[in-house]
């Protein structure tokens, strides 16, 4: 039986978003580049209502985290995964040579390709909607963006940049998008109804290499992680972030870094969660940013890898992935559903 050490150090004790005592899932996540950790998925699809996908090795895992049950969804990939994504009835992944892979979530098909002549890093993988089309846009260590097509990967479209390109995230309505990489600023694109991306503005706030974003549900705010130990919140509406929140280990692009975050899609939950590179989760309250949650994964005193972090498509739990197990955390939905004068959303 795995045990992993789950304890709260939030300094103020009556902030609880989530209950610090997880289910502890024995299912392996495994990471193959160490900057890239977000390996846990949760497909918005109903035959994956209580199961992850996680790559294990070559092998990419179906775990169902209500029964236990573990079973393929891809054996034998190919190679290692470094990113995955899923959205609109397709799963994808890449890999650290060019490699990418698409699977149509409801059918036996699947194709797989290499983006570029180079071989370059797959950084980040992400769905978008265009025109009643899908789209699959990929982040390279070449220092651009290439978009796909779904579900054939004709190549559409190249956008360059000057540096790696570690994120992209369209926000959910579709009509923005974030591309962030390996120097301090962060792009905003409008993307218009003819599918054309058209840059807004360039921002910077931290002061290293950003690596993940992730969009509230209503697209009107976005939060970027950074290699520095921070993650800035950005309302669409302005060009300076309106919030900072920093880590517990030190600033080092090891220890310190943030490598993934993530909000919650269900708009009556409304939190924030990031991950440390080891050791630390911290979970905030995304309607007023004035309060902050921090559980400390694996022993006191010791480094504990982080592998990935999810948020469940209905917002009542939160997994996080160790190098041998995954950490399912229960939201307290019903305090995030009481609003101060009492009443219920």
């Amino acid at each position: 039986m795995t045990i992993v050490e789950s304890a709260d150090i939030t300094n103020n004790p009556t902030t609880s978003f989530v209950k610090v005592e997880p289910r502890i899932h024995e299912q392996k996540v495994s990471i193959h580049h160490w900057q890239l950790r977000d390996l846990i998925m949760q497909p918005d699809d109903p035959q994956f209502k209580h199961e992850l996908i996680v790559p294990v090795d070559q092998d990419i895992y179906r775990y169902d985290y209500q029964t236990g049950r573990q079973r393929y969804f891809m054996k034998g990939l190919g190679y290692h995964a470094t990113c995955m994504a899923t959205g609109f009835g397709y799963w994808a992944a890449g890999g650290q040579r060019g490699d990418l892979t698409v699977k149509d979530l409801n059918s036996d098909y699947e194709v797989s390709i290499t983006t570029s002549p180079n071989s370059t890093i797959n950084n980040g993988l992400c769905f978008a909607r265009v025109n009643n089309e899908t789209r699959l846009i990929v982040s390279n260590n070449d220092a651009t963006i290439r978009i796909f097509s779904i579900p054939g990967l004709q190549l559409l479209q190249t956008i360059p940049f000057n540096v790696a390109v570690n994120h992209t995230s369209v926000s959910p309505d579709g009509r923005k998008m974030i591309v962030v990489g390996d120097d301090k600023k962060v792009h905003l694109f409008a993307v218009t109804p003819g599918g054309r991306y058209d840059v807004v503005a360039s921002m910077c706030a931290s002061k290293d290499a950003n690596f993940s974003v992730s969009w509230t549900s209503n697209s009107d705010k976005y939060a970027v992680a950074s290699q520095d130990g921070t993650v800035h919140v950005w309302d669409i509406r302005h060009r300076d972030p309106i919030y900072c929140f920093g880590g517990v280990g030190t600033s080092s692009i090891t220890k310190g870094a943030i490598r993934c975050v993530k909000f919650t899609q269900s708009r009556a939950v409304d939190l924030l969660a990031y991950s440390e590179h080891v050791s630390h989760v911290h979970i905030v309250d995304a309607r007023t940013f004035d309060t902050q949650q921090t559980i400390r994964v694996g022993p006191a005193g010791q480094d504990t890898p982080i592998t990935g972090l999810e948020f469940s498509r209905d917002s009542q739990k939160m997994f996080v992935g160790v190098d041998n197990a995954i950490l399912e955390y229960d939201i307290d939905t019903g305090s995030r559903r009481r609003f101060p004068q009492g009443a219920l959303l």
